[in-house]
């Protein structure tokens, strides 16, 4: 009994003096941003989706900025606007609304958003996705940005959802992808039920394409390139070389139906391969309800895998990257038990604690309400859920972190959009979080004690984020591999800076870099705990 006594009060202690892994950090740093998804009470279907984040450096100082996408009321009400917002990193853990001077505050029924310097002039420019017209930022290189959807030939008005820039045509510069949710029409069944409608009442809605001409415009080629399938509901996408032959393929998470994957034939089209693939439906061959999507070796097998959150009941798919496809694996990661609690929408895949692998935030929300809160009960109670940090085991597993993770992970919220990235140039990364009907969330990174590197990749002109590049990095004999993805969780954009945590590790053996030419680049003896640039030579 003594003994047993003895290890509890040594447990007891460690934890203690263990910090929580993430610290809500947002009123400390002037956030002040709350979501508007234009509730009435008559369970409108827009009300249900929206949120989405950009981390980007829209001022080339080095620092990550934050954009914000709201959403606002859907009853044609005279009611004040509520507007998306930017916020300028001041280098020190606070932000400052620039949105009016930067004149990106658009009013519209806001849903995702993406960044990339389209025109290769050295800054970069934001897309925003709308119920209705979608809109593109042209950066001008001095804290402003110039609305140039028109005079881009940026035709797109349906029921944008997640986007993306990256190059399929493998031209060198980035194109536009524009991922579409459902036909919707305002005079369609809502809730009348006091409960939201499935997805299943509306019809699907095609995607877009959008090439970039190198001149300021770009031309709509979907159809063209065989991604414009008209039934789609899409909700995540993920734009990445998941087959490994150096083009982007492009997988669309869909609601309430399969999932569909275009795989790059090199030549500016794309082959249907979702049912083949293995990633149109789950172990059980059924279609499940997707949400946001994320890519990453979580198995450190070299190959690049899938999550894919879903509905409560159905927990979040795992699609491992086999020789001749993908094989969902949540069962045996154990994210299936783990998740299936939760209706999951944005999944981020990140070393947090600096082990080495990729460990999984999911950002939780409800779409049908809680069991026992009726009709008229609080929004937030009705659909809040808790997020959650599940820890990587090393062999591609999972375990739920739990109460370490930080008080944030206690509390019920309608969680939709989030994206991770390093806020403060510490070296590990951060979480930005859109909650409906909620204020937006700061979640610092505090529980990372490993050594890191962090890698800011410059490419050629018309792709000098370098979307599409794969690195391999190499430690005390064991590989890691990040790539830079055209999108990440649910209608939001990470950091597209290159993160490994290194563990106890001080040096990299070897980087190698593919760059999205296919050209590689070899770095030896590369010092941790730097966040380095690294030019294409």
């Amino acid at each position: 009994m003594a003994t047993l006594l003895a290890l509890l009060a040594c447990l007891t202690c460690c934890t203690h003096e263990d910090p929580a892994w993430f610290t809500d950090t947002t009123a400390a740093a002037g956030i002040r941003f709350e979501h508007c998804n234009g509730f009435t009470g008559r369970y409108i279907y827009p009300e249900t989706v929206g949120g989405g984040i950009a981390l980007f450096d829209y001022d080339n100082d080095g620092w990550l900025d934050i954009y914000l996408v709201n959403g606002n009321l859907l009853d044609g009400s005279s009611a004040p606007q509520h507007t998306n917002k930017l916020y300028r990193n001041n280098h020190d853990g606070t932000f400052t609304d620039v949105t009016a001077r930067a004149g990106v505050g658009d009013t519209g029924i806001g849903q995702g958003c993406c960044a990339a310097d389209y025109d290769g002039d050295g800054h970069v420019d934001l897309f925003v996705t709308n119920i209705g017209p979608d809109r593109l930022y042209h950066n001008n290189g001095d804290g402003t940005f110039t609305e140039v959807s028109a005079a881009a030939h940026i035709d797109s008005k349906l029921w944008g959802q997640t986007c993306a820039f990256f190059d399929f045509d493998g031209d060198g510069w980035l194109d536009l992808y524009v991922q579409n949710y459902v036909t919707y029409n305002p005079d369609s069944e809502h809730g009348s039920r006091g409960d939201y409608a499935s997805p299943r009442t509306f019809a699907g809605a095609p995607d877009l394409l959008f090439r970039n001409n190198r001149d300021g415009t770009f031309t709509e080629v979907g159809k063209q390139a065989g991604i414009s399938r008209p039934d789609g509901r899409g909700m995540g996408a993920v734009c990445a070389d998941l087959d490994g032959d150096g083009d982007l393929d492009l997988f669309v998470a869909n609601d309430a139906m399969e999932n569909f994957y275009f795989v790059n034939q090199g030549n500016g089209t794309f082959r249907d391969e979702s049912v083949r693939s293995g990633l149109a439906y789950d172990q059980n061959g059924a279609s499940e309800s997707s949400m946001g999507a994320d890519v990453g070796d979580v198995d450190g097998d070299g190959k690049l895998d899938i999550v894919c959150p879903a509905l409560r009941a159905e927990g979040c798919a795992l699609y491992i990257r086999r020789e001749n496809g993908f094989e969902e694996r949540s069962r045996v990661a154990r994210l299936a038990a783990a998740t299936r609690p939760y209706t999951g929408f944005s999944p981020n895949l990140g070393d947090f604690d600096h082990d080495g692998d990729l460990d999984l935030f999911l950002c939780n929300g409800g779409v049908s309400a809680n069991p026992g809160v009726g009709p008229a009960g609080d929004y937030v109670k009705r659909y809040g859920v808790r997020d959650q940090l599940l820890r990587n085991d090393g062999r591609g597993g999972f375990d739920a972190v739990g109460t370490a993770a930080g008080p944030h992970f206690q509390r019920e919220l309608v969680g939709r959009g989030s994206a991770v990235g390093d806020l403060d140039n510490d070296g590990d990364l951060d979480l930005v979080l859109v909650n409906l009907r909620g204020k937006a969330v700061v979640l610092r990174n505090d529980g990372a004690r490993g050594n890191w590197l962090m890698l800011n990749l410059r490419g050629k002109r018309g792709n000098r984020e370098a979307v599409g590049a794969f690195v391999t990095l190499t430690v005390d004999g064991r590989t890691q591999v990040r790539t830079i993805a055209g999108c990440g969780g649910y209608l939001s954009q990470n950091d597209r800076r290159i993160h490994f945590g290194l563990g106890s590790a001080t040096t990299a053996e070897r980087v190698e870099i593919r760059w999205p030419d296919g050209k590689r680049q070899a770095l030896t003896a590369v010092a941790a705990n730097q966040i380095l640039t690294v030019e294409q030579k």
